[in-house]
């Protein structure tokens, strides 16, 4: 089952809005073949595995799958006859899959055909690398992963405005990495124009090149995200030195989220460059646009993971909305005072109001230290029953 989420973790930046998932088929204690859903439109991991794997050798094979298999026809047929034609004897999953087509429909189709299951192994672990699938199945809108770099202070720039690099080369590596498995990288006006960001996933290496290699992935790496800047007013059209930088920048998509009394003029500026302008909601007069309305519409596009890199006034407005499912603070050894902190006015006056977060976890990038972790309502979600679960990692479906 670890490499079948292994073999999911494949499908990072690519396969939304379906799952992430890995397929591994054993036989007599044998590992006989192994596929994974590598973009969207493409075969299931099922559908891979049972492609690839030499003639007759899944006839009575256990088959591991980190998540329940379809029953639905989209743009490729369902996994389930595929498995029974083959001649399955066991099928293993993690977790039940949430979109109301399947939700246990493919388990009770494998028993009907005498087919035997077992679920929960692994099942949190599952359920955290398919966090934003089931984020949009739960709650219609994308999972909101914000990354911020910020010294021992919280300081995100000097006072002059710079603030390149306050993180190593180490860390740096890391992000390219993060944003390759991202569907959106978003930042807000501020950031946009201070720093001229390519907002691109430029990593040294692919750390997972023997595992593409493994299921004959011959597919460019690293995938591009979209590039998504908050300008409320579209005021970047009144910059020739922007307007610039969107043209002659290789990448994702480049996507302005605007609100209503953008003025038609910049909008259709910005889309002259091949830029899309998203006209959402505003909250409130100078208030920006609505964040939730953007995730709403990122899931609707299948956007389903958002990758936010700043600023500090993003950020404060994604935590105060409630938006920010995942935080990864990476704090480097140095100091810089000053005004410019990661995070601005909460609302909070008192101690007693302080927004609790969910257990953190760290590590070092180089010198520097790397805290996560995620919010309560995304612990929760990500939780699920697979703690039951995993106490009985292979209890009957």
């Amino acid at each position: 089952m670890r490499l079948a989420l292994a073999l999911a973790g494949l499908g990072r930046g690519r396969t939304h809005p379906n799952p992430r998932v890995g397929a591994v088929a054993v036989h007599d204690g044998r590992l006989v073949g192994v596929g994974a859903h590598l973009e969207f439109g493409g075969p299931h991991a099922e559908g891979v595995l049972l492609a690839t794997a030499p003639a007759d050798t899944l006839r009575g094979a256990t088959v591991y799958v980190n998540l329940e298999p379809c029953v639905h026809h989209g743009k490729t047929p369902p996994c389930l006859p595929t498995l029974v034609h083959a001649g399955v004897a066991r099928v293993v999953a993690s977790i039940e899959d949430p979109d109301p087509r399947v939700r246990g429909r493919g388990f009770a189709g494998l028993r009907e055909a005498g087919i035997a299951v077992a679920t929960g192994m692994l099942a949190r672990a599952a359920r955290r690398l398919n966090a934003p699938f089931l984020s949009w199945q739960a709650r219609r809108r994308a999972w909101v992963l914000l990354k911020l770099a910020t010294t021992l202070d919280g300081r995100i720039a000097a006072a002059d405005g710079s603030s390149r690099w306050i993180s190593s080369p180490a860390a740096r590596e890391h992000v390219h990495r993060w944003r390759a498995g991202a569907d959106a990288i978003l930042v807000g006006r501020g950031t946009w124009v201070a720093d001229l960001p390519r907002l691109t996933a430029r990593p040294a290496r692919d750390p997972r090149a023997r595992l593409r290699a493994r299921v004959g992935d011959a597919r460019g790496w690293p995938p591009q995200p979209a590039r998504i800047v908050l300008d409320s007013r579209c005021r970047t059209a009144e910059s020739d030195v922007l307007l610039r930088h969107l043209s002659g920048s290789p990448g994702g998509p480049w996507i302005f989220a605007c609100g209503r009394h953008a003025p038609e003029a910049h909008r259709k500026r910005l889309e002259a460059t091949g830029a899309c302008c998203w006209v959402l909601p505003e909250p409130g007069a100078g208030a920006g646009v609505d964040l939730a309305a953007l995730m709403t519409r990122l899931g609707e596009e299948g956007r389903l993971e958002v990758f936010v890199e700043g600023g500090g006034s993003v950020a404060t407005g994604l935590i105060r909305a409630g938006l920010v499912d995942e935080l990864r603070l990476i704090v480097a050894p140095a100091l810089l005072g000053g005004e410019r902190v990661w995070l601005r006015d909460l609302g909070i006056t008192s101690i007693h109001g302080k927004l609790g977060w969910g257990r953190l976890r760290t590590r070092q990038l180089g010198p520097d230290l790397l805290l996560s972790g995620l919010s309560p309502a995304a612990e929760a979600l990500v939780d699920g029953r697979a703690r039951a679960a995993e106490e009985s990692p292979c209890s009957p479906a």
